[in-house]
């Protein structure tokens, strides 16, 4: 087939041609836009998570100033119970002042403790006292033979302090 008998055949049969050339522009047409449909569905999935993530940010941001002065007081409360590596004296003070208290006789003070009729109250007080402290490990056994004797008690701790 020669262009001049395609040239006839479209003269001849207008309306086919012009059919055809519009179902050819349509298809091509869906199909470049169908990839653009999928891409713009995915843009507004997460255009509309996002604004829903920054609609709930916006909600909560009336309460911040609330929360913040609740997590300063916290955070200067926990500041005010630390213990201070540098201070031993008084850190040495605050266990002697709980020895007085309780009525605990304190044998050695170390990083381990001893301690000569060790009563519950000594280590409710030590538990619930100024410092935050957490007891790691203890043990318990007679100083002599004698079963009715005094007891030792040696406790691990740990007081949350900063260096």
């Amino acid at each position: 087939m020669s262009i001049s008998d395609v040239g006839g055949v479209l003269r001849r049969q207008p309306i086919r041609t012009i059919c055809v050339l519009i179902a050819i522009l349509s298809a091509a047409g869906i199909y470049w836009l169908d990839g653009k449909i999928e891409k713009a569905a995915q843009d507004l999935d997460q255009k509309t998570a996002e604004g829903a993530r920054l609609a709930t940010n916006v909600s909560y941001a009336a309460q911040l100033p609330a929360q913040l002065a609740k997590l300063s007081n916290a955070g200067q409360r926990v500041k005010e119970r630390l213990v201070h590596a540098t201070e031993l004296a008084t850190n040495l003070q605050y266990f002697y002042r709980l020895e007085k208290d309780s009525g605990v006789e304190l044998v050695e003070l170390h990083q381990t403790t001893s301690s000569d009729g060790a009563k519950s109250t000594w280590l409710r007080r030590l538990e619930n006292g100024t410092h935050y402290c957490r007891i790691l490990s203890t043990s318990m056994g007679l100083v002599g033979i004698d079963r009715t004797g005094p007891v030792t008690l040696n406790i691990t701790l740990e007081l949350l302090g900063e260096s």
